[in-house]
Parts: structure tokens; C-alpha cells; sequence
């Protein structure tokens, strides 16, 4: 008999026992490491949810452009121009002397009183009649008449003289003068009441009249003429210079005595003095000639 005891051997059932519990536990531990593999890969591999981009676009804006299509309109601006305004030309009076020729009574012609109303034609002359005044064919006639009770009052036109000395003549016929004075003078302003010489044709029957100078300050007759037959008309001529005026009835019928009017501007007066009460003046001036 040996002194070494015999290897104990594994029994065959407990080996097989645990052969099976070992690939339990190997098939267990594949099968979720797989599993965990599978899980993995999905994730990793998923999709995500599409993003939405939208592809509309706002629509191009015209813009100024130096190239201009054939019969298109150019979008360059262009320099402002300007918006033509209307203009007024101003018509200069037409010279006195030669309006009533042209059926005019010229703008340089002033009413007395000045109060009173006129119309611009806009062609150098006032439109008919001025007053009682109207231009026609070479004459400036004259009519007007006031019925009832009045106080004396004075109507006229007065225009500037061109020059420092000269002379103007001029025609006057009467067809009507009951209880009005006619009024012919220079002055030394348009005022009959400024310094000038007064020469006047009485009220009275026009076939045959006195021609009168008169003092402008007080109406006094100053002398006169004799009765003068009118025939078609009476001729009546001013002359002036710097500092004095006188008058003469033509052809040196009369002349009247000088009167000191001191003014570098004088002025020609034509009208009348309707006295009171009722009166009727009509006449006509004409072939006025300013030299």
C-alpha cells in the first residue's frame, strides 16, 4: 500500500451542471450585448426631423439704371426745371397829343377830382368815358348834365406837360353850356386849386361867347374878349416856359397877360364849374397838338 492518497475526480453530473449554467450565463450575456449593440446603432443612425426652408424670395425692386431701354422711360432723375410763371408786361401810356387820334384817352390823363373811378384798358389808355369824357375818332367829347338843386362842383382831366417850356394847342366847340362855366388852363400841379392860369368860357349861348381869364385864387375876371363868334370852334393855344404861362384865342384874337407859374412840371387842364342848380355842358376838344 503507497504512503500518497489518489487525486479525487470531479463528479461527471455536478461537471455537466455546471457546463449548463455557464452557457446560460455566456448566451444571457451575448444576447444583450447585441441588443445593446442594436439600440446603439439606431440611435446613431436615426433621422431627425426635416427643417422647413422656405424659397420664396420678395420680388427684385427697380432701381435707377444709366442704360434706357429703346422707347422706355428713363428711371435717371433729372435736374428740376422750372415752372414757367406768367408775365405781366406793362403797356407805357400813349403820349398825350396822340391818344385821341387813336379813340384813347391816355393813362397820363388824371381825373378831377382824383376820387374818382377808372378803368385800365391795358393798352395805354382808360377806358371810355372818364367822367363824362370819351375819346373818338381825334376828339375827346364831353356831355353831362344834373337836374334839380346842386352846389357848384368841377369836374376835369388834368395831364402833364412833357417839357420845361412849349407851347399846346387844341380846338374846343360848344353845343350845350346852360349854367356851367368851361375850364381851360395850366397849373403848376394837378389841383385847380395850385397856382396856374385859368382862361374859362362863360355860361351862355354857344353861338356866340367871351373868352375870360380868370385869377384862380378868387375867380375875379382878370379881362375878356369880345363876343366871339364860334363858327367851328375856338382855337386856343398855351404857351409856358419855365417859370410862366399865358394863353392866346387864335389867330392872336387875344392874349392873355403872363402868370408866374414857378414849376418844373406843369399841368393842362380841360373841364368845367357846374354852378348851382341845374346845368347841361356838352362839347367836344379836339386836333390837340403838344409841342
Amino acid at each position: 500500500m503507497s504512503d500518497n492518497p489518489s487525486p479525487r475526480r470531479i463528479d461527471p453530473s455536478v461537471l455537466a451542471a455546471l457546463i449548463g449554467v455557464m452557457g446560460t450565463i455566456i448566451v444571457t450575456l451575448i444576447s444583450v450585448w447585441a441588443g445593446s449593440k442594436q439600440s446603439s446603432s439606431r440611435t446613431a443612425t436615426d433621422t431627425p426631423p426635416p427643417i422647413v426652408i422656405s424659397t420664396y424670395t420678395l420680388p427684385a425692386t427697380i432701381g435707377p439704371t444709366d442704360t434706357v431701354l429703346p422707347n422706355a422711360a428713363s428711371s435717371t432723375p433729372e435736374p428740376p426745371t422750372d415752372t414757367p410763371v406768367p408775365t405781366f408786361t406793362l403797356v407805357p401810356p400813349v403820349t398825350v397829343g396822340q391818344d385821341w387820334g387813336a379813340s384813347c384817352i391816355s393813362n397820363l390823363w388824371k381825373p378831377y377830382p382824383d376820387n374818382v373811378a377808372t378803368i385800365d384798358k391795358g393798352n395805354g389808355c382808360w377806358k371810355n368815358p372818364v367822367i363824362m369824357f370819351s375819346a373818338d375818332n381825334g376828339r375827346m367829347g364831353f356831355l353831362y348834365e344834373r337836374s334839380g338843386g346842386g352846389a357848384v362842383e368841377y369836374f376835369g382831366l388834368f395831364a402833364p406837360l412833357p417839357t420845361e417850356s412849349g407851347t399846346v394847342t387844341f380846338k374846343v366847340r360848344l353845343k350845350d353850356l346852360r349854367n356851367v362855366d368851361l375850364w381851360m388852363g395850366i397849373f403848376a400841379e394837378p389841383d385847380i386849386n395850385s397856382q396856374g392860369l385859368l382862361m374859362t368860357i362863360p355860361a351862355g349861348n354857344v353861338k356866340k361867347r367871351v373868352i375870360v381869364q380868370k385869377d384862380v385864387t378868387n375867380y375875379e375876371t382878370i379881362q375878356s374878349t369880345q363876343n366871339l363868334d364860334q363858327g367851328d370852334g375856338y382855337s386856343i393855344t398855351f404857351t409856358f416856359t419855365a417859370n410862366s404861362a399865358s394863353g392866346t384865342v387864335n389867330p392872336n384874337v387875344f392874349v392873355t397877360n403872363p402868370v408866374s407859374i414857378p414849376a418844373a412840371e406843369k399841368w393842362l387842364f380841360l373841364g368845367y364849374k357846374g354852378l348851382k342848380g341845374s346845368y347841361r355842358i356838352e362839347g367836344d376838344f379836339s386836333g390837340l397838338d403838344v409841342q
